[in-house]
This record gives C-alpha cells, sequence and structure tokens, in this order.
C-alpha cells in the first residue's frame, strides 16, 4: 500500500483500470501489476472493472473489483448491452469520483465510447497492446481520438512486430507489463511447497489447452508424456483434464494439478521447464523468470500474432520454439528441454533480460494525469461518433432478427444475444463468487463498499435491460389483452 494508506488517510485520487472480457488472463494480469504499482507509488487508489468471469483473481491482491458480463454472455441484446456498459461505466465513475478510466483490450467497445463523451472531466487512456496479426483488427484504431493517451506495453519481440500498430507514432511506448515482479516470487523450495511438487524432482510446467479428455494425441499430453519418459521427472499443469488423462497410475502420481493458484508468476522458481501458447503474459513472465520455454504459438486467436512472437524470441536464444502445434512437433521440441545444456543455455541468456517494469512507468504517467484538465473531441472524433452513432441507429430500426439477416447477407456473423430483454430477475451482489459469475443466470455485481445510492443506481440500470418477473407478467397480461 502507499504511504498515505498506510498512515489511514483517504487517497487524493480513484483510478478505474478495466479490462475486456479477453482470452485467458492477459488483461486482467496486467492491470493488477499496474495497479499495484499504482498504490506503492501514487496517491491513488485503483479500482478494477473487469468483463472477464476471472475478475475475483485480483482480490488476492487486496483491490476492490467489480464484474461486469460481457456481451458474450448473451444476457441482453447487443445494441443494448452497449448501452449498458455507457451506463455501468458511468455510474461507477460518478460512485468513485475517479479522474481516470483507463481501458486495457484490443478494441474500445461503443459503449466504452459512448461513456468518454459523456465525461469529459474525466482522463481516459487505452492500453494497447502490439504484436497485431498483419491486416488484423485496423478498425478499431479508429477509436484512438477518443483517449487522451494511448500506451503500448513493451514486447520483447517488438523487431518482428508486422501489425496495424507497429508503424504508428500516436502511444506511448513503456518496457513490457507483467505481474512476475510484483509478485514477491517465492524460491524453489518455497514455490514447489506451496504447489505441492517435490522440489528434488526436475519439474516441467504444462500450461497448453487440454483437448479431448481421451485424446492421446493432444499437443499438451504429447508434452506430458514427453518429460514422464524420464522417470525423474515430474509435471505440473493446470488444466484439470490433463491430470486424468489416461495415464498409466504410476505416470499419473507424477502429474499434479495445479487448483486455484494465482499469481502462477510468484512460484516459477518451482519449474526447471515449461510449455507454453506464446501470448503476451506468458511469454512476459516465464522468459524474464528465466524459466527454459517451449512455445507452442496459438494460430487460431483474432488479433495476438503469437506465430511472430515466438519464432522472434526463438531466433534471439530465449526459447525453444515447436515446429507446429502437432503432437509430434511439440513432443520433439520438448525433448530438446530435457538435455540439461539446452535448459542452462536458454536460462543464461533469459537471465540478460531486464526486469520488467513497464507497471512503474504506467502508474507514473497515471500519476501525470493528477493535472489533466479536461478532453476536447476533435474532428476525426467527431466523425467517428457520428459514424458509429449512426450504424448503432440502422441496427435499432432494423431490430436483432433484421441487423443478423443483414450481417449474414454480407457474410459477416450475425450479431449476438437474445433479439429482446430476458424475463430474469438477476442476481445482485457484492461479492464475487467464481461460481455465479461462470453460471448460466445473470449477476449484476456492485463495487463492494459502495454507497446505498450506487446501489438503487444499479438496479435501475439492470431494469432498464431485463424484464424482471413482474414486469414480464405485466407485458403477458397486455399481450393477451392486445389479442383478445
Amino acid at each position: 500500500m502507499s504511504d498515505t494508506s498506510a498512515r489511514g488517510r483517504a487517497p487524493a485520487r480513484r483510478i478505474v483500470l478495466a479490462t475486456s472480457n479477453g482470452t485467458g488472463m492477459g488483461h486482467l494480469a496486467r492491470q493488477a501489476a499496474v495497479a499495484l504499482a499504482v498504490q506503492d507509488t501514487v496517491d491513488a487508489e485503483p479500482i478494477v472493472f473487469s468483463l472477464s468471469q476471472a475478475v475475483h483473481v485480483v482480490t488476492r491482491h487486496g483491490l476492490r473489483a467489480e464484474y461486469c458480463p460481457s456481451h458474450h454472455r448473451n444476457w441482453m441484446p447487443h445494441l443494448s448491452w452497449h448501452g449498458y456498459l455507457a451506463a455501468r461505466v458511468g455510474a461507477l465513475l460518478a460512485e468513485t469520483g475517479a479522474d481516470t478510466f483507463v481501458f486495457d483490450g484490443v478494441a474500445p467497445y461503443l459503449g466504452l465510447l459512448r461513456a468518454r463523451a459523456a465525461h469529459p472531466e474525466v482522463a481516459f487512456v487505452w492500453v494497447r497492446r502490439g504484436m497485431w496479426r498483419p491486416g488484423a483488427n485496423r478498425r478499431a484504431l479508429a477509436a484512438d481520438p477518443f483517449f487522451d493517451l494511448v500506451v503500448e506495453p513493451g514486447d520483447l519481440a517488438a523487431e518482428a512486430d508486422r501489425g496495424a500498430t507497429a508503424g504508428r507514432r500516436n502511444a506511448v511506448r513503456v518496457p513490457p507489463i507483467s505481474v512476475w515482479p510484483q509478485s514477491r516470487p517465492l524460491s524453489r523450495p518455497e514455490a514447489a511447497a506451496a504447489l505441492g511438487l517435490d522440489p528434488e524432482r526436475p519439474t516441467a510446467l504444462v500450461t497448453l489447452g487440454a483437448g479431448s479428455i481421451n485424446d492421446a494425441v493432444t499437443p499438451a499430453l504429447a508434452a506430458i508424456r514427453t518429460f514422464l519418459d524420464r522417470p525423474e521427472w515430474q509435471v505440473a499443469v493446470t488444466r484439470a483434464p490433463l491430470a486424468r488423462s489416461g495415464l498409466p497410475p504410476a505416470e499419473a502420481a507424477r502429474v499434479h494439478e495445479l487448483v486455484g493458484v494465482y499469481p502462477l508468476a510468484r512460484h516459477l522458481a518451482a519449474f526447471d521447464a515449461a510449455v507454453s501458447a506464446a501470448g503476451y503474459n506468458a511469454v512476459h513472465e516465464l522468459l524474464p523468470a528465466g524459466v527454459p520455454t517451449v512455445l507452442v504459438p496459438n494460430a487460431a486467436t483474432a488479433t495476438d500474432d503469437q506465430q511472430a512472437r515466438s519464432a522472434a524470441v526463438a531466433q534471439d536464444g530465449l526459447a525453444v520454439l515447436a515446429a507446429d502445434d502437432s503432437a509430434p512437433g511439440v513432443a520433439a521440441a520438448c525433448a530438446r528441454l530435457l538435455d540439461p545444456a539446452v535448459r542452462t543455455e536458454l536460462a543464461a541468456t533469459c537471465a540478460r533480460l531486464p526486469t520488467p517494469t513497464g507497471h512503474l512507468a504506467m502508474a507514473q504517467l497515471l500519476g501525470d494525469l493528477a493535472r489533466f484538465t479536461g478532453h476536447r473531441a476533435g474532428r476525426a472524433e467527431r466523425l467517428r461518433a457520428f459514424d458509429l452513432e449512426a450504424r448503432a441507429g440502422v441496427m435499432r430500426m432494423l431490430g436483432p432478427a433484421g441487423t443478423s439477416a443483414v450481417r449474414r447477407a454480407l457474410g459477416r456473423i450475425p450479431v449476438p444475444g437474445p433479439t429482446r430483454p430476458l424475463a430474469v430477475r438477476p442476481i445482485v451482489t457484492d461479492r464475487l463468487d467464481p461460481a455465479q459469475l461462470r453460471g448460466d443466470h445473470p449477476v449484476e455485481h456492485v463495487l463492494p463498499d459502495s454507497s446505498p445510492a450506487y446501489r438503487a443506481r444499479r438496479l435501475a440500470i439492470a431494469h432498464d435491460v431485463y424484464r424482471w418477473p413482474a414486469e414480464a407478467e405485466a407485458d403477458r397480461r397486455r399481450t393477451v389483452t392486445d389479442h383478445a
């Protein structure tokens, strides 16, 4: 905590750190790292606002957080969701008095841009990771003018970046952002004890997806079996199906499932090798921590160019690149890590990497925004806002079903979500219960320790997007009367 917090005085400012839904933990982990740096170096309280169902993990850092369902949950019509998001952001800014809103994601939502327009007194920041696939997501860059600051976290593979952001000069570039330096890393004996591992055995960490539970040729199982072929090795996995994947009992006993471990970066000293996808966070946690790593790039990502990132760091001698994501390709790459000389060379090369300090640079930038005097929309922003609202107006006129039909006719993905508000009473709670967040019933999560006025405002927002049971019954009666 900051010195001011330690003395019991309320912080001078509040800063909202928001994340998209994303895939995995990348956006959340980066924002957690920034939040902890803000606590330590800025007279401000960070508050996390996330569309990710994994948001509960940041409370382990002692951070206050609020969950907002993404449009992928399909709990409300798509167009309604953007209005809902704008209302949620506006209500949170009013409740907290935050003067800065920081969004980490690859594509700012229409609802977020509406909130930006409605709150010119608040500084809006876009944390926009680079290394986009060539040609991907270019339309998102039209959101640049809405933000008072665009920040690009450094990437070990930045020289290989050929995406849409690579040539842009409007972003402030900071060193890589990683939660690893902020996680108070444990020693090997401490980390092994915390994870239930034998510190005397060489240990491999496998974080690839599981595939089918009974699929004997899945790349993850190929990695596991490659290490288990050596009787002295043990393997830790982060996917439950891999711990019960039909291995012989003697081998299965050497596979350990890591349940609820966060941040995993704190325990990296327990591992002698790792097999991972080549996402931003994995690369900027495993490699600076000196873990000899096989990278298996995920070719299915929409924006992140994992193939370019993994090829670049492998070229620099920082990791081993799997030839492809087939079981034989992964097994061959893992076999290289069984050689102590290869592991020693990789660890030595990684040891020359600087410790990631992007979280500290971000905190300094956010501290400087205390002098922010207000946002003035320029011509490019006004034109983009007009375009977005015109599109939204057409979607409202067509309705969800009509919009989906037009998109199908144009060869685009239909708009997700129901065609009308759901008849449901959402769960209203200030608890971040992982089971509830992953469940099928809508959740309206309210920031802990918030005011009664905020709770009332949140209920009003929820009434706008759901047909609560009494309202649904009234609608049904009106329909019956109209058709009598």
